[in-house]
């Protein structure tokens, strides 16, 4: 494992408009500029995305406010969570929306769930059993019953760690929050792609 390659910096970009207050990442180190506006983009394009998908320019009187959360920061993988509560006047309660992006900066790639495992691997079915696991184990309460991910499914890496979460109402009642699932990299190890984010990470 190369020990010198250094976190990648970022500064905090912030977005002021009627009824929006919201801040996002922005890479600032990168050698390859190239790569780096690619990935500054796409950063971007899903906070906008979120503010569209929480109906701002369908409802007048929803404001939204939100922020990010840097998960992982080493070896060219950084791992960030896009979070926006938004509020409509009148309403009982405000609504939370998460989205997140794993990125390894020095190929210029953004992850999807499924291009963290070796190719054609079970990887679907050995979360599964790590969330029916945890959902026994932590005697969950659960307002939807859990029918297994979907190749597209909402995850984050932590440092040694697959984070796999869900949005309000998704698997518990509003009270829970947001439903997170960790899970530790080494009961995946014999299925990661190992020169993916996960392997890179994995020793």
């Amino acid at each position: 494992m190369n020990t010198s390659i250094l976190p990648v910096s970022i500064k905090a970009r912030h977005i002021v408009e009627p009824r929006i207050d919201i801040y996002f990442p922005q890479l600032t180190s990168l050698t390859n500029k190239t790569i780096e506006k690619q990935l500054n983009e796409r950063i971007e394009t899903q906070v906008y995305r979120m503010i569209r998908k929480q109906g701002y320019l369908e409802n007048k009187d929803l404001e939204i406010t939100g922020g990010f959360d840097v998960k992982n920061n080493q070896q060219n993988i950084f791992s960030v969570t896009n979070s926006h509560y938004s509020y409509s006047k009148g309403a009982a309660h405000g609504l939370t929306m998460v989205r997140s992006l794993t990125m390894d900066v020095e190929l210029g790639k953004v992850y999807t769930l499924r291009e963290l495992f070796k190719k054609d691997a079970p990887y679907q079915k050995k979360i599964n059993e790590q969330i029916n696991l945890q959902i026994k184990e932590r005697k969950m309460d659960l307002l939807n019953e859990f029918k297994g991910i979907h190749p597209n499914q909402f995850f984050y890496v932590a440092d040694k760690t697959l984070v796999i979460y869900f949005q309000l109402y998704d698997l518990q009642a509003y009270v829970y929050g947001l439903t997170y699932f960790p899970i530790s990299i080494y009961l995946l190890q014999d299925i990661l792609d190992e020169d993916g984010p996960l392997g890179k990470l994995l020793y």
